[in-house]
């Protein structure tokens, strides 16, 4: 029975010895006796294809020395790497090609000193367009690593109304694609207008978040003289917004916003609404009043004011 415990206890020992250490996660009790506590977390449990993916914390210098990252001879060894997961695969991501050498690239810590950080990971990641993932951030002073407690998040593709198809001025035989998007968050769904290249591998080339949306009545989207697009969209029962969107750079970028646009339909069916409900409540106070109680002895009635049917924006 020894013969066959014992080689399996000293395999298992030689597997143990090659695990990674569970103090590289700075919040381990021996934190203390570490150059530094790295806080980290994602922006968004949930980010929609496009939009950028980051993530935030704190880095705290507890040790006796300056900690500094530079491009110079004596700090290219200090680094602050952020290490990207695919939880379905388990596979780390490789950063692309011409990744910069730290995510941070200039940081001085003096000791006791704490530090904020906010990282956009499509700086040195070509990220999926979905998947759920895990990233880590590790702290390098030459030999030394300090790594963050996993942060999870994922990237959605977001529910797409509708689409067009449309070539900007500078560009007239290259049919870029338009697509209006939704997603929920917080219990509100929020709009979003996605720019793709469909002849490149649909990359995304322009990406903007249009604020909140009823889904009443679908948006619309119109295509203007110099590269602006204009979407208009339900944000209340009877309120529209009006975006205009600046689409001829490499960014989207929102020209103006009206959002004091009345609905009539919607302003109607109000007024409707209104005068039917009125008419039963005056109805069922009359019958009320016949057979006696409470209605014959308070004849005091409250209505609710007209709605406002004007087209004009709302001041």
């Amino acid at each position: 029975m020894n013969r066959t415990i014992l080689p399996l206890l000293a395999a298992l020992a030689v597997r143990l010895s090659l695990l990674p250490s569970a103090a590289a996660d700075s919040s381990a009790g021996a934190a203390g006796a570490r150059p530094f506590q790295i806080s980290l977390r994602a922006d968004r449990l949930e980010f929609v294809r496009g939009e950028a993916v980051t993530v935030s914390g704190t880095i705290r210098n507890v040790s006796q020395s300056a900690f500094v990252v530079d491009d110079y001879g004596p700090y290219l060894a200090n680094t602050v790497t952020v290490y990207l997961r695919n939880s379905a695969t388990g596979r780390l991501l490789l950063p692309r090609d011409g990744a910069p050498r730290s995510a941070i690239p200039t940081l001085t810590l003096l000791p006791g000193e704490t530090r904020p950080f906010s990282i956009a990971l499509a700086e040195s990641f070509d990220l999926p367009p979905q998947g759920l993932f895990q990233a880590t951030v590790v702290v390098a002073r030459g030999e030394e690593q300090v790594a963050s407690s996993p942060v999870a998040f994922s990237i959605v593709d977001g529910i797409e109304f509708g689409a067009a198809w449309h070539a900007r001025a500078a560009e007239p035989d290259r049919r870029l694609r338009y697509a209006l998007l939704y997603w929920e968050r917080d219990k509100h769904e929020s709009l979003y207008l996605r720019v793709t290249d469909p002849a490149g591998g649909d990359r995304v080339l322009g990406f903007v978040s249009l604020g909140a949306l009823v889904r009443v009545a679908e948006p619309t989207l119109r295509f203007l003289p110099d590269d602006v697009v204009e979407v208009v969209n339900q944000i209340s029962r009877d309120r529209f917004a009006r975006t205009r969107i600046d689409a001829s750079g490499p960014e989207l970028r929102i020209l103006d916003r009206d959002d004091r646009w009345l609905n009539p339909e919607a302003v109607a069916e109000q007024v409707k609404t209104r005068m039917i409900s009125d008419r039963l409540d005056r109805a069922d106070a009359e019958k009320k009043e016949k057979e006696g109680g409470f209605f014959s002895r308070h004849k005091t009635r409250t209505t609710l004011p007209p709605a406002d049917t004007s087209l004009a924006p709302k001041k």
